[in-house]
Formats: structure tokens, C-alpha cells, sequence
């Protein structure tokens, strides 16, 4: 640092340093008569395929806003939320990301990056029909939906519990769907994969490593990655964007590897909750059990647990039968 003339380096130093505090000290911020407490991002809700609201923890001012992907957007805010507006229509659970800058009354600003997907209010009915929780070169673990009527699948979450209890292990693109339709969404991704999401029309562009893993006439999503995420004990479920479970299964091996995990029964009562899994004798409880899951014990790579295609959906593990070495039917309907 350059002094001037007669210029004192202690004071120099001393009003550098107080800046610096000022930024980072409330209580010496609060010495001037302001704070330094910044606004806090809180969460978004989205409200439409054109409106997002973004919320703080005090009222801000906007100082922009914008998309990535690009898009025309208008946007205001009011009190502790801004409201942006697209121009076009982008229902069906598009994916962007928000770049906003806000202050407060104090001039205290912050930055959020935030992602987000467009409101989806088409989701189909379906069921998940049949998994793969096995894994051998070249064949690795995945999970077949049934589609029950037309609609777009986008935003729709999936939670494996055993990989990471509360956070959604895959997070689904917008993709059109009918009656009818089997969908493969493969979870994990080797090299022998040609791992490309079918999106559009053409069913043919992805391929498994194994030829039976990935028919020609069946969409294929992937989760890129070589981690195992699913396992004998599990509880796997489907939610939209309001967390209202689509559909679950609950799987175990055994008694005892259903005890050493907690979040097994705790994701297993939040299907009971919403009516998505009964115990083994059809009745609602707040906690099924070890009992009350599709035992998983004996299943391999080309026995899969497959549900009864044929019987109407009870929502226990009577739906549910592992099928015969090599019956395994990944794309097509369920072998008996």
C-alpha cells in the first residue's frame, strides 16, 4: 500500500480494518445505526408454467432477476417475496435455474442461485412394476413404471431411503407418456450403456449392456452413476411436487436388516400416511413392519420382484412376487 505525505499508516490501517468488520461484525454495524445482517433465501413455491415465487426472510427490494436457460420474465417484489412471471407458457416440469439479487431496507444484498422445475399438473396414474435391486456386469438395478393413463412426467421425485433418506435420488425431465407405456429407469450407469435419456418419440437411441435390459419399444431414463443406490431393504417411493406420494414399495430381507435402519419405518409410515401401503392383512397402520414388506430374500439379477400385473393394486405385499430364474422382464409385461 502507497501513503501519501504526511499520511499516518496506523489510521490507514485502522479505517481498512473497520471496513472489513463493518461487513462482517454486526455489532459494530449496529454502532452506525445499521445492520449487517443480510436477507435470508427461505424457499420458492411454484405456483403455474409461468409463475415462481421466491421468498426471504424480510421484505427486499429486487435489483434483478433472471433465467438460465434464458427466457423474457417480468418480475416484482412485495414485501418478503418477489413474484416472476415468464412470458411463454413452460408448464410440464422444465428445469431452470434463478439468478436473484435483493437488499434490504439497509442496503444488506444477497445473491441466491436457485433450480427449479415449472409446475407439472399432468403426472399420470401408474405403478412401479417391477425392480431390479441386484447387480452383476453388465446388468445393473432398475426400476420399471407402468403407466395407467396419458400424461408428462416431469418433476416427479424418487427417493430410494437407503441411499439418502430425504433427499430424491433422481428427479424426472419433462416427458410425455401413455396408457399403457413402460418406462425403465435405469439406476446406475456402466460403461457398457449407451446411457441416453429417451425424451422424445424415438425409443431406440439408448441401449444396456445387456440387450433384454433395454427393449426397443420401452423409454429408458438413467441415473447417472456407477454408486449403488437401491438395496434388499428399502422403501422406495414416487412424489410430485406438492410431496403427495405417486406410489411405494416396501421391500425387506430379513427382520434384522429391517431393525438396524430407523428411516426404513419412518419412510414406510409416511406411505401408510397417505394411504399408499397397508399391512399385510389390507389394514391401514401408522407403522408397518418387517412383516407387513415384500420379502426381497432370494432375489438376483435375473429374479427381479415383479408385481401381479393382472390384479387390481391393494397397496401390500400381495401385489408383489419375486419371478422364476431368468423371468425377469425389464420394458415388457411382468412374466408370471
Amino acid at each position: 500500500m502507497r501513503y501519501k505525505k504526511n499520511q499516518n499508516p496506523f489510521l490507514v490501517l485502522f479505517v481498512f480494518a473497520f471496513i472489513v468488520c463493518s461487513c462482517e461484525d454486526e455489532a459494530i454495524a449496529n454502532l452506525l445505526g445499521t445492520s449487517a445482517q443480510s436477507p435470508v433465501y427461505t424457499g420458492c413455491k411454484v405456483l403455474s408454467g409461468t409463475q415462481v415465487d421466491f421468498m426471504f426472510s424480510t421484505g427486499v427490494r429486487l435489483v434483478s432477476a433472471r433465467f438460465q436457460p434464458d427466457v423474457e420474465l417480468s418480475a416484482a417484489a412485495n414485501g418478503s417475496k418477489v413474484s416472476v412471471t415468464m412470458k411463454d407458457d413452460h408448464s410440464g416440469g422444465e428445469r431452470f435455474i434463478a439468478d436473484l439479487l435483493v437488499e434490504d431496507s439497509e442496503g444488506n444484498s444477497l445473491g441466491v442461485l436457485v433450480p427449479f422445475r415449472t409446475r407439472n399438473d399432468r403426472v399420470p396414474k401408474f405403478i412401479i412394476n417391477e425392480i431390479r435391486v441386484e447387480y452383476s456386469k453388465p446388468r445393473s438395478e432398475f426400476i420399471e413404471l407402468k403407466m395407467q393413463n396419458d400424461g408428462n412426467l416431469g418433476a416427479l421425485r424418487l427417493f430410494v431411503t437407503s441411499a439418502v433418506a430425504d433427499t430424491p435420488v433422481y428427479e424426472f425431465p419433462p416427458v410425455e407418456v401413455k396408457r399403457g407405456d413402460y418406462v425403465l429407469l435405469h439406476l446406475r450407469t456402466l460403461a457398457t450403456d449407451n446411457a441416453v435419456d429417451e425424451l422424445e418419440n424415438n425409443l431406440a437411441l439408448a441401449s444396456a449392456g445387456k440387450e433384454a435390459d433395454s427393449p426397443r419399444t420401452v423409454r429408458d431414463l438413467w441415473v447417472h452413476t456407477d454408486k449403488k443406490l437401491v438395496h434388499k431393504t428399502d422403501v422406495i417411493y414416487i412424489v410430485d411436487q406438492d410431496d403427495v406420494v405417486v406410489d411405494g414399495i416396501v421391500i425387506a430381507e430379513n427382520a434384522n436388516a429391517w431393525k438396524k435402519n430407523n428411516a426404513f419405518t419412518k419412510a414406510a409410515e409416511l406411505l401408510a400416511k397417505q394411504r399408499k401401503w397397508f399391512n399385510k392383512d389390507g389394514v391401514l397402520v401408522l407403522s408397518p413392519q418387517f412383516e407387513d414388506a415384500v420379502l426381497s430374500a432370494g432375489t438376483t439379477v435375473t429374479k427381479t420382484i415383479c408385481r401381479y400385473e393382472s390384479r387390481d393394486n391393494s397397496r401390500t405385499n400381495a401385489d408383489w412376487y419375486i419371478c422364476g430364474s431368468g423371468n425377469g422382464s425389464p420394458g415388457i409385461a411382468n412374466k408370471p
